[in-house]
């Protein structure tokens, strides 16, 4: 009998879960380590600090879909890996036995990539990528709307989320001018892109045309190939351009890197903490680990100026997910070994301004490779549908 430690529970983790369920026998365990017991579904973050949504609202517990399923749960903080041992520690102290790995946690937040860029008080900006920081947020937001002035929303060097930095954006100026303050609340967007929609991957399709238009349809100007030096308390400072953007509420997102227990192992993440892995995810190091989501190492196939990650969709950590299941169950003897890279997964993604939308399609087949424009309010109920969808998959095992 086989034993199976999936550690995070989120998009890859949960997929992964499940699907190594379906494809082991009974005798064999499936079990997940994560820290948290919640599935949240990130991208809805973005209406969170306005008071739109609630985490409740964008949210569910994990441990009864998996123990439905036949999954064992955990939920404790993983501490340390060691492969040679084939053991994990946990905090709480124990220690779990394995043969296989699969390490899905995402990462960690690089808030020290730039100094002034921890969320407040620790720092000067605020974030909308935690539920518990976007709750937070809702206290600078609301001095906002007392008190308005110049907004400073993008991505500093080597960020790939830049999807929740266009939409946070666009939803600002939606909910800016329903208060009637938007007059005195100019918005900067500021981008280590070329060119906004670039995404890290050259774009996709369209998105420059549609995003471009989405900002200049708004008013929101924006400052591509921008480094930022540093965030002080009512400014964001560039480097090289001795460019200083005035800014009252600022939310900037920062690169990931990979968790701690991965950079202690030696020659299991890149410098980064990034798991390099094969076009089956497997560790090039380590053959009984395996990685998915963004906790992998995935290079941008496109030179730019400055370094800028890959937006990584939750539909596409998904699929790693269970493609890393597939093959970790061909390991142990059952079924057979499937090779996919990253690039070649199918995805999709919906970007919502408020007022506008964009839908894209992404896969290896030209005909799933597809981005349309969505006027008016279609485009929100078309992300609320996306949400609502993505979590009825999880919560009934269809993922």
């Amino acid at each position: 009998m086989s034993t199976v430690i999936i550690v995070g529970g989120s998009y890859a983790g949960l997929a992964a879960a499940l699907e190594l369920r379906q494809r082991l026998p009974a005798g064999d365990t499936v079990r997940v380590v994560s820290a948290s017991e919640t599935f949240i579904f990130h991208p809805s973050l973005i209406w969170v600090t306005q008071g739109e949504r609630e985490p409740a609202d964008i949210s569910f517990p994990i441990r009864p879909v998996l123990e439905e399923a036949g999954v064992e749960f955990i939920c404790a903080q993983l501490e340390t890996i060691h492969p040679e041992a084939k053991t994990v520690s946990l905090n709480p102290q124990q220690s779990l036995s394995f043969d296989k790995l699969l390490i899905a946690t995402g990462g960690e937040w690089d808030w020290d990539a730039v100094p002034g860029l921890w969320p407040k008080p620790r720092g000067h900006t605020v974030s909308i990528l935690s539920p518990w920081d976007a709750i937070a947020a809702r206290t600078e937001w609301q001095a906002l709307l007392a008190d308005s002035g110049p907004v400073v929303i993008g991505a500093v060097l080597n960020a790939g989320l830049y999807g929740a930095a266009y939409e946070f954006a666009l939803n600002l100026d939606i909910a800016l001018r329903k208060a009637g303050v938007r007059d005195q609340a100019p918005i900067t967007f500021v981008t280590p892109e070329p060119f906004l929609g670039h995404l890290g991957h050259g774009g996709l399709g369209n998105s420059r045309q549609i995003i471009e238009e989405a900002f200049a349809r708004q008013k929101i100007p924006a400052i591509t190939e921008a480094q930022i030096e540093r965030v002080e308390a009512e400014a964001v400072v560039l480097a090289g351009r001795r460019q200083r953007l005035p800014s009252k509420f600022t939310m900037l997102v920062p690169p990931f890197k990979g968790i701690k227990p991965v950079r202690q192992v030696p020659d299991l993440g890149d410098a980064q903490g990034r798991i390099p892995v094969d076009d089956y995810y497997r560790s090039l190091n380590y053959p009984d680990i395996f990685a998915s989501g963004v906790a992998i190492q995935v290079k941008p196939q496109v030179s730019t100026l400055l370094p800028c990650d890959v937006l990584i969709t939750g539909t596409v950590s998904a699929e790693m997910g269970r493609v890393a299941a597939t093959n970790i169950a061909a390991d142990l003897g059952h079924g057979a070994a499937v090779r996919k890279p990253a690039s070649a997964l199918k995805s999709f993604y919906v970007l919502d301004s408020g007022s506008h939308g964009l839908f894209m399609s992404l896969g290896s087949q030209s005909w799933l490779n597809l981005q349309l424009n969505v006027p008016g309010p279609w485009g929100h109920w078309a992300k609320v549908i996306a949400e609502k969808y993505q979590m009825w998959q999880i919560q009934s095992g269809r993922y």
